[in-house]
């Protein structure tokens, strides 16, 4: 038996505090504040978007307790900016579904993260499910990717680039994609794409901070 916070004199179940923990992550995601600002905006959270696709009740997430690498984010890291697992869609059909969380660091793409949409990408093909993904990142975190350690260890989509239509990749752009959901969407079967986002390869501040040219989203 573990103590609940704050009182180590007291007992918990620790299967009823895991499921504890795992619905706090769940429900707070990167912070109350930030999915409320989702809700004021009009926007949905991607743990919203994968509810509205799947069977109700029968989404299982795979790695729910995920946290970033970098010892002073993962406290505020929940799920390391990526949120995937398995359901299944009109009355029991098995798909893998996973999505950019823009409440933690703006869905950026980082180590665990990558590793958690990889290990997503592999089930689902030994599986031989359908794989559908909602994009919206701001993309890859820096200083997470900064130097030739940092990049050799993203692993970069590598399950995504090697599908070769062996299972069907379905992508919704669902909000300002930059980076990684950009590049799952061009290796997709089918892409839809939200009036109103931007879909591109990088963001309009980081192509005026490497060239000195200033452009929009359009």
């Amino acid at each position: 038996m573990s103590t609940l916070e704050g009182d180590p004199t007291a007992e918990v179940d620790p299967v009823a505090d895991l499921h504890r923990r795992a619905a706090r992550i769940r429900t707070e995601m990167g912070g109350v504040a930030a999915a409320e600002r989702l809700a004021q905006r009009g926007e949905r959270t991607i743990r919203q978007h994968i509810d509205g696709l799947l069977d109700p009740g029968s989404f299982n997430e795979i790695g729910t307790f995920a946290r970033s690498m970098r010892p002073e984010d993962r406290d505020h890291t929940p799920g390391d900016g990526k949120i995937g697992g398995i359901g299944t869609i009109n009355q029991g059909q098995p798909v893998a579904v996973a999505g950019d969380d823009i409440t933690v660091k703006r869905g950026s793409t980082a180590e665990v993260g990558s590793r958690r949409l990889d290990r997503l990408a592999d089930l689902a093909m030994r599986r031989g499910m359908p794989m559908v993904y909602f994009g919206q990142t701001g993309g890859a975190r820096i200083p997470d990717i900064m130097g030739s350690e940092g990049f050799a260890e993203l692993p970069s989509f590598t399950e995504f680039a090697g599908r070769r239509h062996r299972i069907p990749l379905a992508t919704a752009i669902v909000g300002q994609s930059f980076g990684g959901s950009s590049f799952i969407s061009a290796m997709s079967d089918f892409t839809v794409q939200v009036r109103g986002t931007c879909l591109a390869v990088t963001s309009p501040r980081v192509v005026e901070v490497a060239t000195g040219e200033r452009v929009d989203m359009e």
